[in-house]
């Protein structure tokens, strides 16, 4: 597993190079957020594409306070603060950054990134996700954002190269389920910090490499022996996002005794419940496969007593102890959520806690913040 790993990391950390040299022979390469916006048919209309989803660190949020105010997350304000800081290597060569409007968060710092020169298409992603006209809104939203895409490469979506591309995407998708039944055992062979980065490194690597080495640890986990302690805490997340580079929590519990064998996450993971239908409309096939086929977002209304119902099932699934709620700092709607959930379980014999981050890791918050996860990976080690 080491070596796969390694092989990816590898490969994810030269794509910036790769879209760089890309650039230069003349192809246009776009930069997306999200699971609501769909980068197989940008790269079917001839771009290169690359997620914007990177967090983790305490310097790019703080960077934009000049111009916007403190109260956004951390990961939105790291949309900008990257650029601010010169860190940022693909927004500057970027043609064009597609935009998933979710939330006031990203709404703001999508403008400031305007204000900076940044071309942004914006997709609208309505919040009253079980209305018709909501989702329409959304198809439009989608087509007004393809037309604006097919004028970058002077070019129209080839929409049998896009079919190749979404299949790819399915299978990939198809081997993350297979991995994750393996968290299904007593003991995994593979945990969450391994996890989330293969999920990350999925978004850089070609699709055909990734299946062909997500194929192989498959292959090498299925039989393999698991790689906890005997009766650790099994541990389910739940959240907003894991961005990439955010990989200080997942590692500390695992550090601290837990398992995290299950999560439900908004952002920075791949939407692997549903494939998206090959036949018919590709793009109605995409907007229903995100808009409506899978566990609706946090931000979507009504929506919580649904998530609730999906967390009591990843619950019994997955045997789980404990429940972490991993929230961005100043996400005040995730934060009523968690109000809700918490009330909800309070019967239940499984515990729900909140970790909160700004992305503050430096050596005076390390001490609290391992403190809190040991004592709480502790807590549930003397229920079991």
């Amino acid at each position: 597993m080491k070596e796969i790993l390694k092989e990816l990391e590898t490969l994810a950390k030269a794509r910036v190079k790769e879209l760089s040299q890309a650039k230069k022979n003349g192809t246009p390469v776009i930069e997306y957020t999200g699971t609501f916006i769909p980068e197989e048919l940008i790269r079917a209309a001839g771009a290169e594409t690359y997620l914007m989803c990177r967090g983790g660190e305490p310097e790019p949020p703080d960077a934009i306070l000049d111009y916007m105010l403190r109260f956004m997350n951390p990961l939105a304000r790291s949309m900008a603060g990257f650029l601010e800081l010169g860190l940022d290597a693909v927004t500057p060569i970027s043609d064009l950054l597609v935009t998933q409007q979710t939330d006031c968060h990203v709404g703001r710092v999508t403008e400031l990134l305007e204000f900076k020169g940044i071309k942004v298409n914006k997709v609208g992603v309505p919040a009253d996700w079980d209305k018709p006209v909501a989702f329409e809104y959304y198809v439009e939203s989608l087509k007004k954002m393809l037309t604006e895409v097919e004028e970058i490469p002077g070019k129209k979506v080839d929409w049998d190269l896009a079919k190749v591309y979404f299949d790819k995407s399915n299978k990939i998708n198809e081997l993350f389920r297979k991995l994750n039944e393996l968290r299904k055992r007593d003991n995994p062979p593979i945990g969450f910090s391994e996890i989330i980065r293969l999920e990350h490194y999925s978004f850089m690597v070609d699709a055909d490499i990734m299946i062909e080495k997500l194929t192989k640890l498959y292959e090498e986990l299925v039989n393999a022996p698991g790689k906890f302690e005997e009766g650790a805490p099994r541990i389910l997340v739940a959240g907003r996002a894991f961005a990439i580079g955010d990989y200080t929590v997942p590692r500390l519990i695992e550090e601290s005794g837990g398992v995290i064998v299950a999560e439900l996450m908004d952002e920075g993971i791949r939407a692997i419940e549903k494939d998206v239908e090959l036949e018919g409309d590709l793009l109605r096939n995409f907007a229903k496969n995100r808009y409506l086929d899978k566990t609706p977002i946090n931000l979507f209304q009504p929506s919580w007593r649904i998530r609730y119902e999906r967390i009591k099932e990843l619950i019994e699934e997955y045997k789980v102890d404990g429940v972490i709620w991993y929230q961005l700092a100043f996400d005040e709607i995730y934060d009523m959520e968690y109000a809700c959930l918490a009330k909800w379980m309070s019967d239940s014999k499984v515990n729900i806690t909140k970790f909160e981050t700004s992305y503050e890791y430096s050596r005076e918050s390390m001490g609290p913040l391992t403190t809190r996860i040991e004592s709480y990976v502790e807590s549930l080690k003397e229920k079991k």
